[in-house]
């Protein structure tokens, strides 16, 4: 009986021992639970603080929402965040989420979590299906769009008049006539502001040669398609204006922001090639008096308009393993609240959402690009070298304002080369 009760007791220590040893873990798991998700954001407005600031309002809305889990964002230029994410994976230190320009090489090397694991069924269904479909890499989207882009002819009406042109031009042929127009009668300006520069250049080549049919890639063959007939002949096209005196000097060396827009806000440029966000950055670069107006880009005879669409993504990265936390995050920014909030931080661009679209096309000055959104053409973003690509192509493709056969040629090898 003695033995027995000893061994009760002892059964009952080693119970309450046990017990306060579960309890003690069960504390430790839960303190461990928190996790911290790490994000690296492009900045869009490119001044290191807008961004910032509502990415650390939204965070610290987050963690309100959501105790057991903390957001910690690095916003980044956009001339350094390929290399940044590129570091921090290379250190083991890879981010949770990323919001950047591409995704299809880490979609290639299996890292990402595909979009349907990003965010919840019902905010994938609110993602306007082509931009959706312009996520994908072999057919699964891996990507989720945060927002989008796209170009449209901006033109100084006051210049226009001046130089006594009341149409607005359609095909490259009567560009080419009203340029030579606005030379002869309205002396020192630059007909078209011209940038081909580094900083864009992909995306002025891009719409020139989608204004005779011309693409960057071919998906029925899976090549490239640099040095296509019809890019040859878009090119040949653009060093005749530069050849006439048409643009202004040395194209090559001239960058969208600093050069071709700073030209156009001064009044010094009658057309550019502009995105969705030019009136808003002209208003705030002297440029708010101008007498703007906008129009479809021009495009070859026989062919059709086209705008350029561009869009940027999030990505989210396995290696961390936090998707039911990403998933939280990602669906509260897309609040509408929330997703309203980094719209206007970004600078005003297309909503990536069905329900922010809607919205977006009753803004004055967001209608005109939503209307040409059917015409888009896109980056072929889900080839895994498009990286690479673009970058080749931002610091050269300037070179065919003096040799486009050529120019396209080592481009065309260069893309073949390529390695995601």
């Amino acid at each position: 009986m003695k033995a027995s009760s000893t061994k009760r007791t002892i059964a009952l220590a080693l119970a309450a021992a046990l017990a306060g040893s579960v309890s003690i873990s069960m504390n430790v798991a839960a303190h461990a639970a928190t996790v911290d998700l790490k994000m690296v954001a492009a900045d869009y407005p490119g001044d290191g603080k807008t961004q910032q600031a509502q990415w650390d309002a939204l965070s610290a809305a987050f963690h309100a929402a959501n105790p057991g889990i903390t957001m910690t964002v690095n916003v980044v230029s956009w001339d350094t965040i390929d290399d940044k994410v590129k570091t921090l994976i290379a250190t083991g230190q890879t981010p949770d989420i990323v919001n950047k320009g591409d995704y299809s090489a880490p979609a290639a090397a299996g890292l990402l979590y595909k979009a349907s694991e990003m965010v919840s069924a019902s905010t994938l269904a609110d993602i306007i299906p082509t931009f959706l479909n312009n996520s994908k890499y072999n057919g699964t989207a891996y990507a989720v769009p945060d927002l989008a882009s796209a170009r449209a002819l901006f033109f100084n009406k006051d210049i226009l008049t001046k130089a006594g042109i009341t149409k607005l031009p359609t095909t490259w042929g009567e560009l080419y006539s009203v340029l030579t127009t606005i030379k002869k009668k309205v002396p020192g300006v630059y007909p078209y502001a011209l940038p081909l520069g580094p900083e864009e250049a992909q995306a002025e080549f891009s719409i020139w040669a989608g204004g005779n049919g011309g693409r960057l890639y071919d998906y029925t063959t899976g090549k490239w398609t640099l040095n296509s007939k019809a890019n040859v002949e878009a090119s040949t096209f653009i060093k005749k204006l530069v050849d006439n005196k048409l643009t202004e000097p040395n194209p090559a060396k001239c960058d969208r922001t600093a050069c071709a827009q700073t030209l156009f806000a001064a009044g010094k440029a009658a057309f550019i090639n502009g995105s969705v966000f030019l009136g808003s950055w002209l208003k705030a670069n002297g440029g708010d008096k101008l007498n703007v107006g906008t129009g479809s880009f021009v495009h070859n005879t026989g062919q059709k308009a086209v705008t350029l669409g561009v869009q940027d993504y999030f990505t989210a990265y396995k290696a961390n393993g936090h998707q039911a936390e990403i998933q939280k995050f990602m669906d509260f920014l897309y609040q509408p609240a929330n997703y309203a909030a980094f719209l206007k931080a970004a600078g005003g661009f297309i909503p990536a959402t069905k329900s922010a679209g809607a919205v977006a096309a009753k803004d004055p000055a967001l209608a005109p690009f939503i209307a040409l959104l059917p015409n888009a053409i896109f980056y072929p973003g889900d080839i895994a070298t498009w990286n690479a690509v673009k970058g080749a192509i931002q610091q050269s493709v300037g070179l065919i304002s003096s040799n486009p056969t050529k120019t396209l040629a080592d481009l065309q090898a260069k893309a073949e080369a390529a390695k995601g």
